[in-house]
């Protein structure tokens, strides 16, 4: 895994998230997207999980929710608060 390359992107989604979206849905989001995108990448679960929680300092609890979760239930997800941010 490229870290500065998931850097920036967890980075970019942060940046390009709805303005409307709490920090807390803004993070929500980008632990989904990154963590779909590493398992799609073929990374390992702890992998994925130390670089999120110790390298980029994301919140544990979101990154357990979701780090065994499989690509339809992360998309849904990332729906739901994609779509709370325009409601």
């Amino acid at each position: 895994m490229n870290k500065t390359f998931m850097s920036g992107y967890y980075q970019g989604v942060i940046e390009v998230a709805p303005a409307s979206l709490s920090a807390a849905k803004v993070e929500e989001l980008a632990v989904t997207m990154t963590v779909q995108h590493l398992r799609h990448a073929g990374e390992a679960v702890t992998t994925i999980h130390d670089f999120l929680v110790d390298g980029l300092h994301a919140d544990a609890r979101l990154v357990s929710r979701y780090i065994n979760c499989n690509a339809d239930e992360l998309e849904t997800a990332q729906a739901r608060i994609l779509a709370s941010a325009f409601n």
